[in-house]
């Protein structure tokens, strides 16, 4: 079934959108998962700015700790020096005293300093064991390098009386003052990790939970989209949130009472077309059907009296009348069509089901090389006026669109009550063809644009697209009015359909 109306008529939003729905849903698709979430993004800008900042304090602690260690260094090794100095002024003074005897115990472990003793040979002397406590865990080699002092060596000559009896050696070792920054390092370093774990899990959880609050407005959104203005949102406990979530709940309560005026006054307009409707189908068939009748008797009575006339004009005459009497019928047929297509005489007298078989009867009679499918499921024998005429509206409107526009060889019509989002129930009307499809840029018609009204103003929605299997698919939904769903019968909780097509009655 394919729509191609009159030049310069706009496609209304709603059918106008339908042809772009499946590109629009795969782009938003393709670039939702492109996106990162907003817990992603904070917890990757908070980690980012941690490894930043542990970075520079990281080149900080190694510059300071470079410049204190080497200061540490030179400071311990100009005291050890001094130290050393008076050992071995006491060994020049005291002759006799051996270097090693005489070295005290406490110079022996001095901070970042190394001695030892040396022969006047130059070989090293053993200093005697004081039980002094092994030195503790040093820094891992690669800090070590990492902070980079150099050792610094001093020597110092013990002469007694003119002789070289001993030679000190002083090295600045920075392995205590690296250790020291190391353990201070890693104690900080510990403490950051778990406060930096800390606030990630905590963050993680926060987010967490305005994620889900941010989910409660999706699916508000999702509800208002499919017309449920019913919908609320909670308000979460984050007063920034709840502050949106009663504007939220506000705009939906502003949209539902706009909705249900525009329903009111969209139905109102219906009600009175259909009103208007029926009184021109009552005028045509009160006021023009008794004239036509008067006509074709007229023109019977003439054919009569041309019998008794003379020969000559008789055979003409009878011609003339008959020739009326041809037009009268033509114009009778043509009004009786007429009056159909304003109104159905059998609307809202007969049920739905069989007005619409009535209707896909006519089109099969009147194209029988085609061929016409009609399925129903649960339906009410009648709804209200105006949705029985809208019901019935569509259907013609969709067969006709899909036999004159689509050049369709075959038309399947499927109509019957489904349960909806939020409860209440609709009346979902498919008509599917295989013709030539709705064109690239889909232009409609008075009869369409006409049809998506009255759809609209009973709160509905309809839209033309491209059928699965080539062709044109009208998809027309109603919300059925409160009180008026068909009752649930064995039959129909079975999920039973009746099916009218080729071999089957209509």
């Amino acid at each position: 079934m394919s729509v191609h109306p009159a030049p310069g008529t706009a496609l209304p939003q709603g059918i106008a959108r339908a042809g772009q729905t499946g590109a629009s849903e795969a782009e938003a698709a393709q670039a939702g998962s492109r996106r990162v979430s907003l817990r992603t993004r904070v917890l990757g800008a908070v980690l980012a700015i941690n490894l930043v900042a542990a970075v520079v304090a990281g080149a900080v602690v190694v510059v300071n700790a470079r410049v204190a260690a080497g200061r540490e260094m030179v400071a311990s090794i100009e005291m050890a020096e001094n130290m050393v100095r008076e050992v071995a002024e006491r060994v020049a003074t005291e002759p006799g005293t051996s270097l090693a005897a005489a070295f005290p115990p406490h110079l022996r472990h001095l901070r970042h300093v190394r001695i030892s003793l040396e022969g006047p040979d130059g070989r090293p002397a053993v200093l005697p064991a004081d039980g002094a406590p092994a030195p503790s865990d040093a820094a891992p080699s690669w800090f070590a390098r990492l902070i980079g002092v150099s050792q610094v060596t001093r020597r110092i000559d013990v002469v007694a009386d003119g002789m070289l009896i001993g030679r000190v050696r002083i090295e600045g070792v920075p392995d205590d003052e690296v250790a020291e920054v190391w353990d201070d390092v890693f104690d900080f370093a510990s403490v950051a990790l778990a406060v930096n774990f800390a606030i990630l899990t905590a963050l993680f959880v926060a987010l967490g939970q305005v994620r889900r609050d941010l989910s409660r407005f999706r699916d508000g959104l999702d509800e208002l989209e499919h017309n449920e203005f019913a919908c609320r949102v909670e308000p979460p406990r984050t007063r920034e949130l709840a502050e949106v979530a009663e504007r939220f709940n506000i705009f939906a309560e502003t949209l539902g009472a706009a909705r249900e005026e525009n329903a009111h006054l969209y139905a109102r307009l219906v009600s009175l077309q259909e009103d208007e409707r029926r009184q021109i189908a009552g005028d045509l068939h009160d006021e023009l059907g008794p004239l036509m009748f008067g006509l074709k008797a007229s023109a019977d009575s003439l054919a009569r009296l041309a019998a008794t006339a003379p020969a000559e004009n008789a055979e003409r005459m009878v011609a003339r009348a008959r020739s009326l009497i041809e037009i009268v019928e033509r114009m009778q047929v043509a009004n009786r069509r007429l009056l159909t297509r304003i109104r159905p005489a059998a609307l809202g007298h007969v049920p739905l089901k069989d007005v619409l078989s009535s209707l896909v009867g006519d089109f099969r009679q009147h194209d029988p090389d085609r061929r016409f499918a009609l399925e129903t499921g649960v339906l009410a024998d009648h709804y209200e006026p105006s949705f029985d005429a809208t019901v019935y509206r569509c259907a013609q409107e969709g067969i006709t669109n899909a036999l004159k526009h689509g050049n369709a060889r075959s038309v399947r019509i499927t109509v019957g009550e489904e349960g909806r989002r939020g409860g209440g129930a609709l009346l979902r009307l498919v008509v599917a063809d295989d013709g030539e499809g709705p064109p690239a840029l889909p232009k409609v018609s008075h009869g369409l644009s006409g049809m998506t009204e009255r759809v609209r103003a009973l709160g509905g929605t309809c839209r033309l697209e491209r059928g699965a299997q080539g062709g044109a698919r009208l998809l027309v939904e109603l919300p059925i009015p409160l009180g008026h769903a068909a009752p649930v019968s064995p039959a129909s909780a079975g999920g039973g359909r009746v099916r009218s097509g080729p071999g089957h009655p209509v």
